[in-house]
């Protein structure tokens, strides 16, 4: 029996608030999703979202989580498609349940070409496979910025980084090791350069909802180690940590 998909009252998401980006990792293509704006549209928090990718009578879909708690994808290789070119994107919005309803959806979706000036900035934390034997990862602050070392005997460092259990669990103390290594050690204040990773770094922070400068004196570091605990809350906030471990550990267990 053929199912019917019920198109009543679907919510039109408009392609400019979807960016889908394209990514060369080791020779294939993997893409990155922000969906960040779906939080915008009037739709249950619970509701599923799913990404299809598309050319001519290829096709692959990708489940990212709930509208409220969206997660990467833990495999975003395009391994159905040979080059870039073409390839469109489709985003649906479906209920939690077992209900065919589409709630929202957004089609003709453009890859962000390689090309693009978003493309050429130099990402704030680097990631990079490392030869660590007995830890899952490391900050390494020997070089210009701080790099993510993540072991190679622990599995794919791409997918490990992108793992809800990761991002939750890891990136908010990786983010507190940071704010200490500016803040406390090196005791930098100025958030106005944009060579200065340390710069980079505070405005990161400052940019997040709720979060004032860091304090400027350098005798009250009680103060320092609250206002970093305060950016680490916000930190956490943003990037749902709770959610998206909640939803791994549902998952998993």
């Amino acid at each position: 029996m053929l199912r019917r998909l019920n198109f009543t009252n679907r919510v039109r998401i408009k392609r400019t608030d979807i960016r889908i980006s394209l990514v060369l990792n080791q020779g294939g293509l993997e893409f990155d999703a922000d969906l960040r704006a779906l939080a915008g549209y009037d739709l249950p928090t619970d509701a599923l979202v799913f990404l299809e990718a598309y050319r001519q009578t290829n096709w692959m879909r990708f489940y990212l989580g709930r509208v409220g708690a969206l997660v990467p994808s833990s495999d975003c290789r395009l391994t159905q498609f040979d080059s870039p070119e073409g390839i469109l994107f489709r985003v649906k919005v479906t209920p939690n349940g077992d209900s065919h309803k589409i709630l929202a959806e957004a089609d003709g979706i453009t890859l962000v070409a390689s090309t693009d000036q978003d493309s050429k900035r130099e990402p704030l934390l680097p990631t990079k496979p490392a030869d660590l034997p007995y830890e899952v990862y490391r900050l390494d602050f020997s070089g210009d910025s701080p790099v993510l070392l993540i072991s190679r005997s622990a599995g794919i460092y791409s997918d490990i980084g992108r793992s809800p259990a990761f991002m939750s669990l890891v990136y908010p103390n990786i983010f507190r090791e940071i704010l200490i290594r500016v803040v406390i050690i090196d005791e930098h204040e100025d958030d106005s350069s944009f060579d200065d990773w340390r710069s980079r770094w505070l405005r990161f922070a400052t940019e997040l909802s709720g979060v004032p400068k860091c304090p400027a004196n350098a005798a009250e570091k009680d103060d320092k180690f609250l206002w970093i605990e305060h950016a680490v809350t916000a930190f956490s906030r943003k990037f749902t940590t709770i959610d998206r471990f909640s939803q791994f550990w549902k998952e998993g267990a």
